[in-house]
Parts: C-alpha cells; structure tokens; sequence
C-alpha cells in the first residue's frame, strides 16, 4: 500500500492547539493521511513537549515521552511559517470563545469568510472562562461524575489512569473533524473534554438517572462476574472473563475442580457474587501456580475468555501486536522510539510519514502544503449516509449513536437468535423503577433496559433472522443501499455467514465494512472473544489504574468500550472519505486492543525509551507537587491540584451541577417514559447535541425500511412475516428465569 491510498489524503489540517487532546485529534488525521501542520510558537511551546509522565523527571533538553507520542507525523512550523487559515479544511485549536472573539478564529469571522471547519476542544467547553491545562484531568475527572463510582468503598475514588478524559476528547474531536466535512452550513464544531469523559461512561450515568440512586464503589473485584478484577498470578495479573456460563464452565475444569460448575454455591453469577472471599480463597493457588501467559494459552485453546495485563514492555514483545503492526517506530530528533503507527489496519495504513519534527523544522517548505496532495472531493451529504449496524453490547452500538446524533441513518440489524443480551442489562439489581420492575416476566421489560435504551439512540430498529437463506438474502438486498456496514462480532461470524468483504464489494463496490471485535480480525489473539474487562488488561489499562499499593486494577465501567467506539466512528468516516476520492470501497480490520493502547501511548515510548514501565500515579498528576483526592471535613471527597479544588461529584450530582446542565436531555422514550439522558459530547456551532429518535423497539422498523431501502413489495413483506424470516417475538423472559415479582399480600389476607 502506498500514502495515495490512505483514506484522509488530500485533507488539510492546521493544529492551533497545544497539550493533549487537540494534538491527539490531529495525531489521528495525520495517521490516516491526512496533511497536518502544526503550528507551534517558540516563545510558548506546545505544555506537552516538556510534560513529565510519571515521577521520573526529564532529563534537561529532553522531549516528553507523551509528545513524542501525540505529534509524529506532523509539520512543524512557527506561527510566521503558517501556511494560513485559507489552506485549512479543518483547524483543531485548543481555545475557548473569549481569546477567539472578533479574531479570525471567531465561528462567526470564519462563517462569514466562508473558512474551513473550526474543531475545537478545551476542558469546560467553548464558553468557559478558560480552556484548562493538562493538569486539569483529575479536576475534570472530578467534577464529571466519573471518578466516584470507583475504587474501594473505604478508599479515595480513583482517577482514571493516564489522561483518559483528555484523549477520549481528542478522539471525538478527529470524529467530528472529519464529519463536519459533510455537515453543510456548519463552521464550529465544540467536544469539552467533561463531556467526554460522561459519555465514556454512559452505563454509569444511564443507571443512576433512571434508577435516581447514588452507588458505592464496587471495588476491585467486579461483583457482577467474579471471577474477575486483577487477579495476581506467578508473574503479574490476569482478568478472567466470568460473564457468560461456559467462561464459568472452563474455569471448574481447568482449576482442576469440575465440581465448581455445578456447586450451588458458585453456579451463578449472582450465587458468586454474594461468596467472593470464598471462592478465591479455593482458587487463588491455582493462579499463584501459572503465569499470566500460561492462563492466557487456556484462552486461546478454549472458549473461556481470560485477559493478560500487560505492561508496556509486555506490549513491546506482544506477538499479536507485533503481527498487526500496531506498533512502528518514529523518527524524532532524539533517535527512534516505538509507539502506535496506526488505529486500525485498512488501505494505505501505517502511512510513511511517522517522523516527529523540531519546532520550526518546516518552515522553509511551508509554500509546498498546497502541493500534490491537495484534492478537492465531491463529498455527499452527511443526512444522506446510511449504516448497516449489526452489532450487540456498547461498542458498537456506541458508534450509530455517535454518528446518528450528528443526523446519519443509523439500521439497527437486530435478531431473536442470538438474543441481544444488552436488553436485560441492569448494572445492579435495583437499577429499574417501581414501573419497569412491574414489567419483570413480561417481553416489555426486554425493553425497557435503559442501558440499552441509552446506548440505542439515534437508529431505526430491523429484525431479520440471518440463519435461514432468506434471512440472508434480505442482508444482502439491504446492502446495495446502505454506505458502511459494522459489525463487532467474533472474526470469525461474517465469513461464516457468507458476508465477506468480497460478497459485500461484488453487490456494493462503494462499501464501506468496519469490523471490530475485541482482538480484531487477523493476529493470534483474533479468534478470543473479548469484553471490556479483558481489554482494559490487553490494553495497558490495567497495569496503570489503581491505589499506589496495588499492582494493577480493571473497573467495571466498560470504559474500552466507549474508547473503541468513538475510534471506530472515525474508521466509517474515513472509509467514507477514501470512498469519496477514489470510487472504491474499503474493509477496516478493527481491534479494542489497539485503540486502547493509543490512548496509553506514552507508555509504550516509556518502555521503549528506558526499559522500564511507566511509574503507576493513583491519583496524583505528574510532575505537580500537590495534586490528588483527599477526604472533606463534612464528609464526601475532593480532588486538589496545587491549590485548586473540585469537589467530587458522584453522576446524579454532575446531573444536578448547575454548570453542566446543558450536559443532559430528556428522551421521550416508549415502554419506560420520559428519561434524563447524557447528551453525545459534540456541540454543533453552539448548540448541544439532541436525541434525533429513542432507541427503537424490537421490530419497529423492518417494514419501513425493507419497503422504502430494499424494494420490497408489501406482499414481499407480509410473506417474509408470516414465515419468520424478518420480525418474531421478544424470548419469553420466564424462560430465562426473570420472573415478574410478587404482588404484595392484601390487607385483607
């Protein structure tokens, strides 16, 4: 593959911000292609370049790991060497409205100029007094209500490890880069990093505000599938997936112990969950006995679904990164370093250009940005896109609610066989209402989860049932009208039901397919299932997060969920774009993996750089001398970086901030009624986000859709319905053992 088939050649994009989420957003577009200057004042550089990473201090002259990470692949100018507003599609700057007002960098300067796409991304928002500072991560953490449903219950919330809020931000901010493109009539488009951070978290705050309860932390071991957490073993950590009842199945026999899977202590989730220290004190001599690869081999040879924490220098030697070239090597001025080359593999993927550039290295070229490169593309209509969303859990759905928000049609491909689990998720036991608990038994509670409901905006709803040959031909039909197909399956379900790239091209050339399972679809590691437990100790995650006394720790936020599913949102848009220069589709090999160790990155130059890993933090902020969350004199817990304060907000207290009230919305929603909602983190020229349709109920749509997309006559439709292939009916929920509660005895009994 060459640099002319990756999909963002010909975009041009001018880097007007300094830190970590702008330059994350243009680290992204250049690792797809596009052109990216960065333009970066001598007498105020980018905070990155000198940033200490853990409680290793620099040496004198020497360039942060996490720069080197965010800004290869770049040219580098000094603002006299710009080559100027009128050379941009899309200006990324790190700014808020008071230091842009009546400046060429005012939307409404560059609306009325006719200027490229301003993207711009800072802690509060564009209308806060001040965009923030690296160093407001555990401030913003703090106040978004992410922190607090974690750690211990006797313990200090944690901060999520890294600068999680800040590269979540970054990464919806290189969303909205490359879908503003196609958004007419729009000059600005906003992702505060607090909104980020809420929406990576959207199962917390979904739970709490229907639920209107406030929550204790669940501790290190998740209690919803222990086994689970950072279990030691003989060299390190491994999170076994306990979710499913063969994971729990495999593990009776590989402890040696059969009798586990049947023992009423143990064979339930819920039974396990309530004998924890019991059931880990029968098999933690089994983990002390094998490393971590051992038990990882027993994943790869089996069903079971078990995670490595891995470190960065376990990353550096990783087989399956190694075979997917997720790592390359950068030229900087210092020497070669190891980091991400690439978010994913697809056309024209890593591209050449991985070199970090001095300050000022391009300032004698600046006049040859407007070269070859330079493309103008005939770029269809966002609202006109369609996505063919056949996926289950958070992630991918994560992706259509994303892009649905900004007005694509988003056809929720959803079958009775298999079920889609997500319609019983409840993050505890309590989670529904007096209403929907009235429900329990019935096929309207398998609506009425508001995790799935949340995560399920934006998209009309189709049941097809892919296991008969009509089932399939339907798909197929189906596909000659839509733009990108997704899926977040294991590798090994679209070949098997003869949905290959080839199938799909042959009836579609123009298409776009994204696949993203956990491990993604070629490497060794390809064929594991995956959750998102598992990649938070794959993907470096794990080995980071956590009390200083510990050596690592995963949460049971489903964070790598959200983080895979904004980076696939920006794969769908590339292979749009790429589809829209060159007339050809395209297939994108998606991992979670992957995109979760591109937001640990500099841990990965760390490893390379000193052999070592990168120092674990807690809560601390690097290189700041008072930082931290320390307990209130009346009670709760408040997060200080030198001298500055914010409380820490649990998220029905984040809902209640009278700041981030424009953070939510209510969806009218059908089964369960009016609902408090997070609102997707992008703000279109000032304008938050808003929910275009409630998730869909099962079947709303097929009708619609394979009349008005597929061309069907509606006795074509009828005979599909009565023979079962589109449509059926919700499980009986009492055949899955959810029964409706008691009623309450009368007076009169």
């Amino acid at each position: 593959m060459t640099t002319e088939d990756a999909p963002l050649v010909g975009v041009h994009v001018l880097e007007l911000a300094g830190g970590i989420a702008g330059p994350y957003a243009g680290r992204l577009l250049a690792m797809l292609g596009a052109t990216v200057v960065k333009v970066e004042d001598p007498d105020a550089p980018d905070p990155a370049r000198t940033k200490q990473v853990d409680d290793v201090p620099l040496a004198p002259g020497e360039t942060s790991p996490l720069f080197l990470h965010l800004n290869a692949g770049k040219r580098n100018v000094t603002p006299a060497g710009s080559p100027g507003l009128g050379w941009a599609d899309i200006v990324i700057a790190d700014r808020v409205r008071a230091q842009v007002a009546d400046t060429e960098l005012d939307p409404e300067v560059l609306r009325a100029s006719g200027g490229p796409l301003l993207v711009t991304t800072s802690a509060w928002g564009f209308e806060a007094d001040a965009p923030g500072s690296i160093e407001d991560e555990l401030l913003v953490q703090a106040a978004s209500g992410c922190i607090a449903v974690t750690g211990n219950v006797d313990r200090e919330p944690l901060r999520l490890p890294g600068w999680q809020g800040q590269y979540q931000a970054g990464a919806t901010a290189a969303v909205a880069a490359v879908a503003g493109l196609r958004l007419g009539g729009v000059a600005h488009l906003d992702v505060p990093w607090i909104g980020a951070l809420q929406v990576g978290m959207e199962l917390e705050f979904a739970d709490r505000l229907f639920a209107g309860k406030r929550r204790k932390p669940s501790g290190p071991f998740p209690p919803a599938a222990f086994p689970g957490g950072a279990l030691p073993c003989k060299d390190g950590h491994v999170c076994p997936g306990s979710y499913r009842d063969v994971d729990w199945e495999m593990q009776s026999i590989f402890y040696g112990m059969p009798e586990l899977y049947t023992d009423e202590r143990f064979n339930s989730r819920a039974a396990r969950s309530e004998r924890v220290e019991e059931l880990w004190e029968l098999i933690r001599p089994w983990y002390a006995e094998h490393t971590k690869r051992e038990i990882f081999q027993y994943c790869l040879d089996s069903p079971w679904t078990v995670g490595m924490v891995l470190t960065g220098t376990d990353a550096l030697a990783d087989e399956h990164l190694a075979a997917r070239g997720t790592i390359g090597t950068l030229d900087t001025p210092e020497g070669p370093v190891r980091a991400p080359v690439r978010p994913f593999l697809g056309p024209g993927l890593p591209v050449a250009d991985q070199a970090v550039r001095a300050p000022g290295a391009d300032d004698a070229v600046a006049a040859s940005f407007d070269g070859g490169d330079r493309r103008r593309v005939t770029r269809r209509p966002f609202e006109g896109l369609r996505v063919l969303e056949f996926t289950v859990a958070w992630a991918g759905p994560f992706v259509g609610n994303l892009l649905g928000g900004l007005g694509m049609d988003v056809l929720r491909l959803e079958t009775v066989r298999p079920f889609e689990g997500y319609r019983l998720m409840r993050l505890h036991g309590d989670s529904d209402p007096p209403a929907v608990v009235a429900m329990r038994g019935s096929r309207d509670w398998l609506e009425a989860s508001n995790m799935y409901c949340s995560v399920n905006r934006n998209k009309r709803g189709v049941s097809v049932d892919l296991s008969t040959k009509q089932g399939k031909q339907v798909f197929l039909d189906l596909i000659r009208s839509v733009d990108v197909v997704l899926c977040n399956f294991t590798a090994r379900v679209m070949p098997q039901l003869g949905f290959d790239f080839e199938t799909l091209s042959a009836i579609n050339p123009k298409l776009v397919v994204v696949r993203m399972p956990a491990f993604g679809t070629t490497g060794p590691y390809s064929e594991c299932a995956g959750y998102a437990l598992v990649v938070e100790a794959m993907g470096g995650f794990a080995a980071r997060w956590g009390y200083e006394d510990e050596g690592a720790r995963v949460s049971d936020t489903y964070w790598p969920d959200s983080v895979a599913g904004t980076h696939a949102a920006l794969a769908v848009l590339a292979g749009i774009e790429r589809v829209d220069r060159t007339g050809v589709g395209c297939e994108f090999d998606f991992s979670h993996m992957d995109v979760m160790w591109q937001q640990m990155g500099e841990g990965l130059v760390v490893a390379g750089q000193r052999g070592t890993d990168i120092g674990r933090m807690g809560n601390r902020e690097p290189g700041v001398a008072e930082s931290g969350v320390r307990a209130m004199a009346g009670g709760g817990w408040e997060a200080v970086v030198e001298g500055r304060t914010e409380p820490v907000l649990d998220p029905l207290a984040a809902y209640a901030d009278p700041r981030q009230s424009w953070r939510y919305e209510i969806v009218a929603r059908d089964i369960i009624g009016d609902v408090p909602s997070l609102r997707t983190p992008i703000v279109v020229d000032g304008r938050p986000t808003t929910t275009r349709r409630p998730a869909p109920l099962f079947d709303q749509h097929t009708d619609e859709v394979l009349s008005t997309l597929a061309g069907y006559a509606p006795d074509r439709v009828a005979e599909l319905r009565e023979t079962n292939v589109i449509g059926g009916i919700l499980p009986d929920p009492s055949l899955m053992g959810i029964r409706r509660p008691a009623e309450p005895a009368s007076e009169d009994s």
